[in-house]
């Protein structure tokens, strides 16, 4: 798909998934499903979230491979950020699961929403360059 016509749905979706996992782990009782809903989001989740937040500052990426490089860095930023939201509360003397997942949905919810915002940004910017590029080809001065 070109930037123009992708869709908008999935960055609200991935903003709400760790209020969903965090849902689920109240709700659900301790097994399976808990389980496999929290490991997901905790190691895709947040850092697909700060990737699509920084993914405008890349610019256009051309070769192969971007699916498969994306998804890794994905899982190691979600990573980092689990150990760095962890080290925090372990350090302060603070940590409980609850606590740690809500910071993790918190970020993956700001980083998410921004991202929506600024890959609208970054469309209306690039629109716009194209208007001036083109008003500037038929301009006969």
């Amino acid at each position: 798909m070109t930037p123009s016509n992708r869709p908008s749905w999935p960055m609200p979706l991935l903003a709400l998934t760790g209020w969903l996992a965090l849902l689920v782990t109240h709700v659900a009782d301790p097994g399976f499903l808990r389980v496999t809903v929290t490991v997901v989001f905790m190691i895709t989740c947040p850092g697909a979230a700060v990737l699509a937040l920084a993914r405008p500052l890349f610019g256009r990426r051309d070769h192969a491979g971007d699916a498969t490089e994306s998804m890794a860095l994905a899982l190691a930023l979600s990573v980092a950020i689990g150990m760095i939201v962890s080290e925090a509360f372990f350090m302060s003397g603070t940590f409980t699961t609850d606590r740690a997942m809500i910071a993790l949905a918190s970020i993956t919810t700001v980083a998410a929403l921004g991202a929506l915002l600024t890959g609208r940004l970054a469309r209306r910017s690039r629109r716009d360059a194209r208007r001036r590029a083109v008003a500037g080809s038929t301009d006969p001065s």
